[in-house]
This record gives structure tokens, C-alpha cells and sequence, in this order.
């Protein structure tokens, strides 16, 4: 499949799946259903594509206008309740990650770079496009966080319960 064809067909699956997601009421609906078309697709037609740099420049600065869209000035006024629990728990999330990628690397099972970013704590669509930019696996990076977004969704109705008794 041609850069042509393949990249207008991938979004067009990417919105299908992100459609599909939605009206099935499932959490993150359009990254994880968009990701799960394109997955089906290519792996029933056998299609192995790379996204040309400039598209994820394009995803970089949309997510980063995302991002930044997203910014409220009240979050500046609630941050000095909750400062040490951010920065607590940012620590410690990021230092877990790091140690398990150098657990990782010293088994051998991944390069330093992409254990680091699979085992990130974060946004899977931010640190998915970061894969795409760095000298990482992009495919390693996204089973990663796909699988913790699948654990997180069916473990929080259970630990929900928990909590609540």
C-alpha cells in the first residue's frame, strides 16, 4: 500500500473505530477505538506502513494544542492544595518506570529507550507520538500502554468496590 492511499485510509478507519468506540461507550473511545481499527486493518489486509515524519509533526502539534487548550486558570489556583501530591506521586511514577526499564534492559528484553517510554506513566497518545520521534519501537511503546489502559479499565469497576466498602 502506497504513503498515497494508505494515510487518507488509515484516518479514515482511525474516525470509523473512533466512532465505534464512542457509541460503544467505552473509556478513551476515540484513541482506543481509532488504534483498534487501524489494528484490525492492517492485520487482516497484512499491511505494514510507517507514518512519514511530517504526519507525526502534525500529531505533535495537535496533541500539544490539545494539551494546551485544555488549561484552565483555576488549575493554578488548586494546584497549592494538591502540590505535594502531585509531585509525590509524579516521582514516584517516574522513578517505577525507570527502574523497570533498567530492570528490562539488563535482561535484555528491551532497548533502554523504549523500556523507558513503555513504562512511562502518561498519556498513551503523547507518549506513542514521542515513540514516533525518538529511536524507540512505536510498536513496543503502544502494546505497553494499550495493555495498561485494558487493565486500568477492568480493574477500576473492582477496586471501586473495594474502596467504597
Amino acid at each position: 500500500m502506497n504513503y498515497l492511499f494508505s494515510l487518507p485510509a488509515f484516518i479514515v478507519i482511525g474516525f470509523i473505530g473512533g466512532f465505534i468506540g464512542e457509541k460503544l461507550k467505552i473509556p478513551a473511545a476515540p484513541l482506543v477505538g481509532a488504534m483498534v481499527a487501524v489494528i484490525c486493518f492492517k492485520i487482516f489486509t497484512r499491511v505494514d506502513w510507517v507514518l512519514p515524519r511530517s504526519f507525526t509533526f502534525s500529531l505533535q502539534v495537535l496533541l500539544g494544542v490539545m494539551v494546551g487548550a485544555s488549561f484552565q486558570p483555576a488549575m493554578m489556583q488548586a494546584m497549592h492544595k494538591i502540590f505535594i501530591p502531585v509531585v509525590t506521586s509524579s516521582v514516584f511514577l517516574v522513578g517505577t518506570g525507570l527502574i523497570l526499564s533498567l530492570i528490562f534492559t539488563k535482561l535484555g528484553i528491551l532497548d533502554i529507550s523504549t523500556a523507558y517510554l513503555g513504562t512511562s506513566p502518561g498519556a498513551m497518545s503523547a507518549l506513542v507520538v514521542l515513540a514516533l520521534d525518538n529511536d524507540t519501537n512505536p510498536t513496543l511503546v503502544t502494546c505497553f500502554h494499550f495493555f495498561r489502559v485494558v487493565f486500568v479499565i477492568l480493574t477500576t469497576p473492582l477496586i471501586f468496590k473495594f474502596l467504597i466498602k
